[in-house]
């Protein structure tokens, strides 16, 4: 079966009671970190922390850091501590289903603490490599949800349209299309430029017109031209990693 039709049935075929359970393991946040000596900027193992009002806990290890997962959505308290140094509590908020990334230092005499730092991300995005492919400077556009969002399009093709080597073409009897600003094989005489190969939540697809989709159900956005994506994502004309907020499989 078409890889585009059985999304699409998928999606139709979907229960409500699938998706309450889809979306209640979503709202479960989880929250990662660095803990860090306040004098020196050295790791600290061997920290305790909690975030009070739950039976989470974690303590650091030799490169100090920590993780807390299945985080219910909302405020907490977090608080760390160690033998020889002032225990330390801060606030923070973990939205539905977000990763959320903090640094935190400590003292070993009494200080008024300067802010947590609080980096808030898509936990589905880092469990697929999104933002570690971003760190090591692939040559590629990244957009993730709250990008998205503050674009607000009306269809998913106009997401593409400012992106660097990139064309989209609009209207057709097969909707709007986008392409690679290059052409590769005799097959793209006639064409502005060759069709990236899409990638639909790590699955290739045949889906030409994105717009089958709707930008609310996308949680972020790889592009990369001409073979410039890692592993088995690449393609001589270009790839898009597409990744929806309910995984297809």
């Amino acid at each position: 079966m078409d890889l585009t039709v059985a999304w699409v049935l998928l999606l139709a075929a979907a229960t409500p009671g699938w998706v309450g359970a889809q979306q209640d393991r979503r709202a479960n946040g989880i929250i990662t970190g660095h803990v860090i000596d306040r004098a020196d900027g050295r790791s600290m193992a061997g920290v305790e922390l909690g975030l009070s009002g739950t039976s989470l806990r974690s303590i650091t290890d030799e490169r100090g850091t920590f993780r807390f997962s299945g985080v219910p959505e909302g405020s907490h308290l977090l608080w760390a501590r160690r033998i020889g140094y002032q225990e330390r509590s801060d606030s923070l908020r973990v939205p539905p289903g977000a990763l959320v990334e903090v640094t935190m230092a400590l003292s070993t005499e009494p200080i008024e603490f300067e802010e947590l730092v609080v980096v808030v991300r898509s936990s589905l995005l880092a469990r697929q490599g999104f933002y570690a492919r971003q760190r090591q400077g692939y040559r590629g556009s990244f957009l993730d949800r709250e990008e998205i969002e503050r674009q607000n399009p009306h269809s998913v093709t106009e997401l593409f349209r400012n992106l660097p080597g990139l064309r989209v073409v609009w209207g057709g009897i097969s909707g709007s299309r986008v392409f690679v600003n290059q052409r590769v094989t005799f097959g793209d005489e006639g064409l502005p430029g060759c069709e990236p190969e899409l990638w639909l939540d790590g699955i290739r697809s045949s889906m030409r017109n994105y717009d089958l989709m709707r930008a609310g159900e996308i949680e972020g956005i790889e592009v990369y031209a001409g073979g410039s994506a890692p592993g088995k994502f690449v393609n001589i004309c270009g790839t898009v990693l597409i990744w929806t907020r309910v995984p297809i499989r």
